[in-house]
């Protein structure tokens, strides 16, 4: 390996990549230095004993950029805030909805009173357990779409 305090292997025998990189800089010309590293000879600030004639004018800071006013509609500052739109309304259930709903309820009664309904309580598990099984069916198959009937505008595939 090289001299080069940047190309120094690892106790473990590899080379950091990052060493590698800087050090091949440093071999080919001036590399950028950290800001609290010592700068060189040469570039010593102006008016210091080491460094180059004070020929050339001190540094300054860089101006700001101007500061650009865009016209724009001056709004009051209670209406700064934003208010979302009334919500749509609540759709009504439609009856075959409301047909499933029921049988659910029927079902819940069934399996936990039977006796509200009428029924013996060794028929009321069963019954019930049919109920709320009829329920869900009813609601779960109305999900789905009804194949466009003669008439009707198809909408393309249906998956």
């Amino acid at each position: 390996m090289g001299g080069d305090p940047d190309e120094r292997p690892h106790p473990d025998g590899w080379v950091d990549d990052f060493d590698a990189i800087v050090a091949g800089w440093r071999r080919e010309g001036a590399v950028p230095e950290w800001p609290d590293e010592e700068p060189p000879a040469a570039v010593r600030e102006p008016g210091s004993p080491d460094g180059p004639s004070s020929d050339l004018p001190p540094p300054t800071a860089p101006e700001p950029p101007p500061i650009v006013v865009r016209p724009g509609p001056r709004t009051a500052p209670e209406d700064d805030h934003f208010v979302p739109p009334e919500p749509p309304p609540i759709p009504r259930i439609g009856p075959p909805a409301a047909v499933g709903l029921v049988l659910l309820v029927l079902g819940i009664v069934l399996v936990t009173a039977p006796g509200w309904v009428g029924v013996p309580d060794t028929y009321g598990l069963p019954l019930g357990l049919l109920t709320l099984a009829a329920g869900l069916g009813w609601l779960v198959l109305r999900l789905w779409p009804s194949p466009p009937g003669p008439g009707q505008d198809d909408d393309g595939a249906i998956l």
